[in-house]
C-alpha cells in the first residue's frame, strides 16, 4: 500500500451509469419511440407521468410489471426479451481504464457502488462485464447499494443515511462522485465530499496510483 496523501478520505462512494459505466438513455428512448410510432418527447412526457422508471428502479413493481405496463403505454404488444433488448440499448461500455482504477484505489480505501438501477439491466451489465474481464462485476466493490434492492433511489436524501449508517461509515471520510448535480447537493447535504463527474471530465482523472488527488480534495462540484 502507497502512502495515501488523503488520510481523512477512507470511503469512496461510486455512482454506476454516467461515471464507471457508459451508458446513453436515448438510445432506448428513440427505439421505444419507434415502436410506439410517436415523437421521443410526447413518449418521455407519457413515461415520466407515470413513473415507469422510478417505480422500476425502487423496486417497487417486479420486471414483469415493468414489461406490462411499458406494452401498455405504448399502445403495443411487444415480447419480453424485445423489450429486455431495447431497455438495454442505453448501456454502453465500462472501459478498461477504470475497471483498473478500482481494483488499484481499492488498496487502499473501501469502495462502494450506489445505484439507481433496475433488475434487467442489472443482470445485463453484470453479465457483459464478466464476458469482457472474466471477473464478476461485484469483486470491485467492497458494498453494493443497489435502488430496486433497498426500495429507494438518489436523490432522496434517505438513501445516503442509508448507506452511511448501514456500511458503518462517516460522511467527513466519505467521497461521493455522480454524474447528477442533484444527486451531489443531496450527498452534500448529508456531509459526503462530492465530486461532480461531467463532460471532459472522467472519473479516472481525479486518481494517480490508487489515490484520490491531493489536487482535488478541497474541490468538490
Amino acid at each position: 500500500m502507497i502512502e495515501n496523501n488523503t488520510p481523512n478520505t477512507r470511503n469512496i462512494i461510486f455512482d454506476l451509469g454516467g461515471v464507471l459505466l457508459n451508458i446513453n438513455p436515448l438510445l432506448s428512448l428513440i427505439e421505444l419511440a419507434k415502436l410506439s410510432e410517436t415523437d421521443s418527447e410526447t413518449l418521455k412526457t407519457s413515461l415520466a407521468v407515470e413513473g415507469i422508471f422510478e417505480k422500476f428502479d425502487t423496486g417497487s413493481i417486479s420486471a414483469a410489471q415493468f414489461r406490462s405496463m411499458l406494452c401498455q403505454i405504448l399502445n403495443r404488444k411487444v415480447s419480453d426479451a424485445e423489450i429486455d433488448r431495447i431497455w438495454n440499448v442505453l448501456l454502453l461500455d465500462f472501459p478498461k481504464p477504470r475497471v483498473e482504477m478500482l481494483q488499484q484505489i481499492r488498496r487502499n480505501y473501501r469502495i462502494i457502488l450506489l445505484s439507481n438501477t433496475n433488475i434487467i439491466h442489472y443482470q445485463k451489465y453484470t453479465s457483459d462485464f464478466f464476458d469482457n474481464y472474466g471477473i464478476p462485476f461485484t469483486s470491485l466493490f467492497d458494498r453494493l447499494f443497489l435502488s430496486y434492492e433497498i426500495g429507494m433511489h438518489k436523490p432522496d436524501a434517505g438513501i445516503y443515511t442509508y448507506v452511511l449508517g448501514n456500511a458503518e461509515i462517516k460522511p467527513e471520510e466519505t467521497a461521493f462522485f455522480d454524474d447528477s448535480l442533484a444527486n451531489i447537493r443531496a450527498a452534500k447535504q448529508s456531509g459526503i465530499k462530492s465530486f461532480h463527474i461531467h463532460q471532459g471530465l472522467d472519473v479516472t482523472d481525479f486518481f494517480e496510483n490508487g489515490i484520490l488527488k491531493p489536487t482535488y480534495t478541497d474541490k468538490q462540484g
